[in-house]
């Protein structure tokens, strides 16, 4: 990559990329994680009403159980498949955890079938990580189309990249980089049919 503006995002298939997140010029850290092919075919199959949704803050070391929780709360009964879910979001909570220096997560796993967070914006965090287990990933135009996307919301026709389904992306929130977090949107899914399964990782403050 050249330019400062392309040093704002880093991607890379190992997960060491995300320690990056603390340089001073990177602003979004996206590790692009192997596909998992029979959990991705499994949540494909699954009805959205069947798909685990929630909001948990507290204690990363009990997001396994507090998972557990949500998938009996939509019926999914125990199987390699429903494990690994599991498995892979405590993983990347611990990972979020590390980063923020913190034992303490805020975590929501959304079922998304409508245009949620369809606006481009920039996050007011700290960090966050987002994951789509489902459906498509969270998108944001190239850096040098982001007033443009700003301004023209929906109207926008430039162009956009887009996570690819597993992959972990770690951004700088405003209250981190200021006007250079990265400006980024939910896809808009209301139109299309599908339902995204989505992970949102938020720092945990003294006062929420």
């Amino acid at each position: 990559m050249t330019g400062i503006a392309n040093r704002r995002v880093v991607e890379s298939p190992d997960d060491t990329v995300l320690h990056r997140i603390a340089e001073h010029d990177v602003a979004l850290t996206i590790w692009h994680r192997r596909q998992a092919a029979k959990l991705a075919a499994w949540l494909d199959s699954l009805p959205p009403e069947r798909l685990p949704k929630g909001h948990f803050i507290g204690p990363v070391a009990c997001v396994p159980c507090r998972l557990a929780s949500l998938c009996n709360l939509v019926a999914l009964a125990d199987s390699p498949e429903r494990r690994a879910l599991i498995d892979d979001i405590a993983g990347l909570a611990r990972c979020f955890a590390a980063r923020t220096d913190s034992p303490d997560v805020d975590l929501r796993l959304e079922v998304i079938a409508h245009d949620a967070c369809w606006r481009f914006h920039r996050d007011h965090v700290g960090y966050r990580l987002n994951a789509t287990y489902r459906g498509p990933g969270t998108q944001w135009p190239p850096l040098e189309h982001a007033a443009r996307a700003l301004k023209a919301q929906r109207r926008y026709r430039g162009p956009l990249n887009e996570f690819p389904r597993f992959a972990a992306g770690l951004f700088k929130g405003v209250v981190r980089a200021g006007t250079e977090a990265i400006v980024h949107r939910s896809p808009p899914v209301g139109a299309s049919g599908q339902t995204r399964l989505f992970l949102c990782l938020n720092e945990v403050h003294d006062d929420e």
